[in-house]
Order: C-alpha cells, then structure tokens, then sequence
C-alpha cells in the first residue's frame, strides 16, 4: 500500500507548553494542491448563465426571466458578503499610554445592488423600467433584500442614496446600481416556512412542571456567527413570579405578573342599548375592560371579535356595537376569552400584555436582561417560581444571523 505523503507531526510551543498537531505535507503535493487552486475554471459554455432566482429585493426578483421574457441579472450586492463598518470609540487614558479598552458596534450595512435587465424589444423598455422604479422606491417604506445562500439571508433594507439607472442599447439593455441601507446590520436566516411571512423559526417551551415531568428547558441552535435577539412569547396560566432564561449566556429575564388560563362561558343575556351591547354569562366571567372575547352561537348581530369596555358585574360585560337596539332576551352560546401572553421583544426593548404596550413594562422586572441568542446552541428555560406543575409555555421567534 502506497505511503500517504502526509504525516502527522506534535509540535510543543515553547512559550506556553500548547501542543497542537497539524498535517505536513510532501512538496509535490503541495505544488499540485496550490496550482489546482490558481487554474481559472472553464466558462460553463454548454450549461450556460444559471438564472436561479436567488436574489430578492422586496416584489422584485434578480436573476430570472419575467412574463415578458425580460431577463432580470444582478452582477453584485457591495457590501454583503463582508462586514459592516465597526465604530469603536477611541478614550485615551488620562494618566497613561494609549487608551481605555471600550465595547464597539456595528454600524448600518451599506449596500449598492447593481445588476441589469435585458429586454428582447426596446419596446419592453418602459414597463421594465417602471417595474425597477417601483420595487426601489423605499423611502416611506423598506423592504427586505433576500439571497438564496442555503439558507436564505435577509436584512430590511431602505434607499441610502438616488438609484443610477441608465440604458445603454439599442435592444433596450439598462444596468442599475441601487444604494441600500439596512439600520440593522446583521443578516437572518429567513424560513420561508413561517405561515406569517416573517421569516422567523419558532420554538415552543412548556413551562418546568413536577407532574407531568417536565424540564422546562430545550435547546435552540443559532446557526449564525453573531448574536441575535428573539422575541419570547408566554402563554398563560402563570402564577409567578417566573424566571425566563438563557442558561448559556446567563441572561436572566424575571416575570413578575400572573398571566390567567382561557375561560368560555355560557351566554345566558344579550341586550343592545344606545350601541352599547350588553352580555351576560350563567357564571362568572373574570374579564376585565380591555380584554378581547369571541362570542358565538348567540346571533349575527353580536358574534365575532369584541373588546370589552367595562365589567359592571361578575356576570356582565359590555362592548360598542353600532347596530339597532335588541330587547334583552334569554340567549344561547358562548364568550371565549384566550389566554393572556406576555411578549418580550429583546431588539425592541419592549414587552406587551395581550398585544398591548401600554403600561406592559411593569410586567418584568426593572432589572432584565434582554436575553440574546449567542452562535451555536443557547438552553432556554421557563420555571413558574408559584406552580410547581405549571401548563404555562413560552414560544421563541427568531432569526439565526450572520455579521458577514
């Protein structure tokens, strides 16, 4: 049997007693791995231009043929395959050579998309036009600039400067450069799979609970090289006060609040004065103004999505309906209120009660954490410090990322 020409060597370092092994290899294997690597590769002339539709910038698809067979190529995105420009304060010492040791940040991503169309008439030349004028039209509004790199990476994007677009034949060719600025630099993985098209993976975590056991850990993995954050979605019952946290980081985001379970009642009154509709239960309801119920079963006029205004007693609430009055009358079917759910936005630095903001923040402790997911596997865990056998859960959204 032949002798590989490569061995393996222990090398001591004399500075710090590390030894680290590595491959050796004979120089003519050397010479021949290094010019494979320096030989250009052929123009794929049989295969020809791979048109993959792998670059996506909001509506607009680069890389790909229209329904007017006008052909839609990027030649380049500048500054997406290399990191933002950092910005590390410079803090000279008083007393002393050089500076203080301070944390930096990334800056915005600065990116210019240049590509062309080619039209097979001049006359596909306008509609063409307007449909690139339209699509990078992002001053009200951004969009998100998507490459298809296994996986998708996508950063929200918003015009950093005026859009060059020239045509430069006859046919009706036009090459376009595009400034774009995305506020946050990082680049997410983006699941096409999130039925809200948001892109997020979503992780859901039952709360710890003696019986039925359950840990109230699970690992979620950020396949990035950079930290990202998450939003972190409880749903109740929560007696509390509970503990959510990112063990791996040590970041620690402590719920003072209790969270109710669901509730469905039975409808037993209706009545509908001045359009202020009233609705009474068989028992106590436990709704409080502001709560968003579902009433079925009871009629037309007052089925559907409502918000209570105000709970005159334990059995009553009230909700606006604009609609002619209803004499009170015994009623059939149901009031359904959903649990309550807490949501933390850790990039935001907001939290809301029931997809409400206001007043949300006394919820968590003044002290938090705003728990981010460091590259690689982070151990999540939800422990309700008041219910030993808590149903309570936690869902995680979020974006694997990526600095460069």
């Amino acid at each position: 049997m032949a002798t590989d020409p490569r061995t393996i060597h222990q090398v001591t370092n004399p500075y710090d007693g590390y030894v680290n092994t590595y491959d050796s290899y004979a120089q003519g294997v050397e010479n021949k791995e290094v010019n494979t690597a320096l030989t250009p590769l052929p123009a794929p002339f049989i295969t020809g231009m791979k048109l993959r539709a792998d670059v996506i910038l909001g509506s607009l698809v680069l890389n790909t043929v229209d329904a007017n067979n006008v052909i839609w190529v990027c030649t380049d995105i500048e500054g997406w395959w290399e990191q933002p420009d950092p910005e590390v304060p410079d803090l000279p010492r008083g007393l002393g050579d050089g500076s203080y040791d301070v944390r930096g940040r990334w800056q915005a991503r600065q990116i210019t998309l240049k590509g062309s169309f080619l039209c097979p008439d001049p006359s596909y030349v306008a509609a063409a036009r307007d449909t690139l004028i339209r699509a990078t039209s992002l001053v009200y509004t951004g969009a998100w600039l998507k490459t298809n790199e296994s996986p998708t990476r996508a950063c929200y994007v918003r015009l950093s400067g005026k859009p060059n677009i020239q045509t430069v034949t006859a046919r009706g060719r036009t090459d376009f450069s595009i400034g774009l600025r995305a506020a946050d630099p990082i680049k997410y993985e983006w699941k096409d799979s999130d039925v809200d098209g948001t892109g997020y993976t979503i992780a859901t975590i039952p709360a710890k609970s003696t019986s039925p056991s359950r840990s109230g850990t699970a690992v979620i993995n950020n396949v990035g090289n950079t930290e990202v954050t998450a939003i972190f979605d409880v749903q109740g019952p929560l007696t509390g006060p509970a503990t959510l946290q990112n063990t791996t980081t040590q970041e620690l985001i402590l719920i003072i609040d209790s969270l109710r379970a669901g509730v469905t009642k039975t409808v037993s009154n209706k009545a509908l004065t001045s359009n202020v509709a009233t609705i009474t239960t068989s028992t106590a309801h436990g709704l409080v103004a502001g709560d968003l119920v579902t009433i079925a079963g009871v009629d037309s006029t007052f089925n559907g999505d409502q918000s209570v205004i105000d709970v005159p007693t334990t059995t009553t609430f009230r909700f606006d309906l604009i609609h002619a009055n209803v004499t009170s009358a015994v009623a059939t079917g149901t009031v359904t209120r959903d649990p309550d759910h807490l949501e933390i936005d850790t990039y935001e630095h907001s939290v809301a009660f029931n997809g409400d903001t206001y007043g949300a923040r006394s919820s968590i402790d003044t002290l938090v954490d705003w728990i981010k997911l460091s590259p690689g596997n982070n151990t999540i865990s939800l422990i309700d410090e008041g219910n030993v056998n808590s149903t309570a859960s936690v869902s995680v959204y979020y974006r694997s990322g990526w600095i460069g």
